[in-house]
């Protein structure tokens, strides 16, 4: 983006014609780096706005929060963060628009490392001498970035999580031994998440995620991952006061991680799940479909979509992802999915083939646990296979005599309808519901 200083010195907005810079910060926005980013249009818009205005040394983070973001003064202590942010995105997306479409702009629109005031050059292209020395200097250069963005892209693969979505790896400025380190330690708390109603895994679980947010606060993925921990805690904790105060807090959480990865599927499915436990059903839907459609093979993004749909009855959603809930399964686990899809299939009628997804589940791994032993009771029963329902049923008495199945189930599904076909099922069979009220 820029070359030697004595051929580009940097000058503020008065060294140039106003119409110039104008020109200039148009034809950034309607670049191909920008378009389509509204949040990074509106930084820079306003950043060259209070510049031409003579308020440069007023450019501070907590003027963007508030004038940009639309932040009050009790946010602003913890939305700096999401500004610092922002501006970097700016400054990349700057070096690409001036590295490639705008190589050849009259003036150049900068936002150095460290300020939030923009500076101003003579364009490369000013001079034939400039233009030689740029297209040289920027040969040489290129050519070093892609030697190190190769070093560090095998690195960052070796020791980041490969379950992480492609697009958090590609940000090779950032990387950082925090980032790094918080990336792992979030790897590390998705796969304490699941089984849900496993409170003892759960706990753990969000201690990784607030140590990841420790880690680099300015990095998504611990707010993603802990909105998701705490709203199933709020779940399973129904009807207590604490309920309310996890919800709080996942939404804070969920919300935060948008800002910081407004476009990543965890942060996205992290959202929905939070709508969906207060809910805002369609938003959520819109969410996680979202979230899916980004990162298809992502089997913690699947596991949620799957479970939102199903409690939301759209039974025909998971069924209609069946083959990509198997091999997710068979490929990185899954195992929730799997079981949503084994819930949907009993609540459509398909007795048997809910039998066969559940045994399939659990024989590769996934979790014998208190919701997929509900179901297979209730689809034994329908089915005919009495004796089977029943010897089940005893089971379930047995390992989870004071587990709040009907309650917990009534509190996840928008209507309670298919709750009734499933413990009427189950009764039938020989289960007691008890009175328990919590998971705990």
């Amino acid at each position: 983006m820029t070359s030697s200083t004595d051929d580009v010195p940097q000058k503020d907005a008065g060294s140039f014609p106003r119409e110039q810079i104008r020109t200039a910060l148009d034809r950034v926005l309607a670049s191909k780096d920008f378009k389509g980013s509204a949040r990074m249009q509106s930084f820079l818009s306003y950043v060259v706005d209070e510049a031409l205005a003579g308020r440069t040394e007023d450019i501070r983070a907590k003027t963007i929060a508030m004038d940009v973001y639309g932040y009050d003064a009790d946010e602003l202590a913890r939305r700096e963060g999401v500004v610092r942010v922002d501006a970097g995105r700016v400054r990349r997306k700057l070096k690409a628009y001036y590295g490639g479409e705008g190589a050849n702009d009259p003036v150049v629109i900068s936002l150095p490392v460290g300020s939030y005031a923009p500076e101003f050059q003579t364009g490369v292209g000013g001079t034939p001498k400039t233009r030689r020395k740029f297209f040289v200097v920027g040969a040489l250069v290129g050519a070093l970035l892609l030697c190190i963005g190769a070093y560090m892209a095998v690195t960052f693969q070796q020791e980041a999580s490969p379950t992480l979505p492609a697009t958090d790896q590609s940000s090779i400025y950032d990387v950082s031994p925090n980032r790094v380190e918080a990336m792992n330690l979030c790897t590390s708390g998705r796969d304490l998440i699941f089984p849900v109603v496993d409170l003892s895994r759960l706990r753990p679980a969000l201690l990784v995620f607030e140590t990841a947010i420790e880690r680099d606060p300015l990095y998504y993925c611990g707010y993603a991952g802990a909105a998701q921990v705490e709203t199933m805690l709020a779940i399973l904790q129904f009807g207590r006061p604490i309920e309310g105060e996890l919800l709080a807090t996942a939404g804070d959480n969920s919300a935060h991680a948008i800002e910081l990865a407004p476009d990543a599927p965890w942060a996205l499915s992290a959202r929905a799940w939070f709508e969906f436990a207060t809910g805002s059903f369609n938003k959520a839907v819109n969410l996680t479909k979202r979230a899916t459609d980004m990162a298809p093979d992502d089997p913690h993004i699947a596991e949620f979509d799957a479970l939102i749909s199903l409690y939301t009855l759209d039974f025909e959603r998971v069924l209609s992802h069946a083959e990509r809930y198997r091999t997710l399964a068979k490929d990185s686990g899954g195992s929730v999915a799997g079981n949503a899809l084994g819930a949907a299939q009993f609540h459509t009628g398909e007795y048997a083939a809910t039998i066969r997804t559940y045994e399939d589940t659990i024989a590769s791994g996934g979790p014998f646990g208190p919701i997929s032993t509900a179901y297979l009771i209730a689809a034994h029963w329908n089915k005919g296979d009495q004796a089977e329902a029943r010897r089940l049923a005893e089971v379930f008495e047995e390992t989870w005599p004071n587990f709040p199945l009907e309650a917990l189930k009534t509190r996840v599904f928008a209507d309670p309808a298919p709750v009734q076909d499933l413990t009427a099922a189950m009764r039938a069979a020989g289960w007691s519901s008890g009175n328990p009220t919590t998971a705990e």
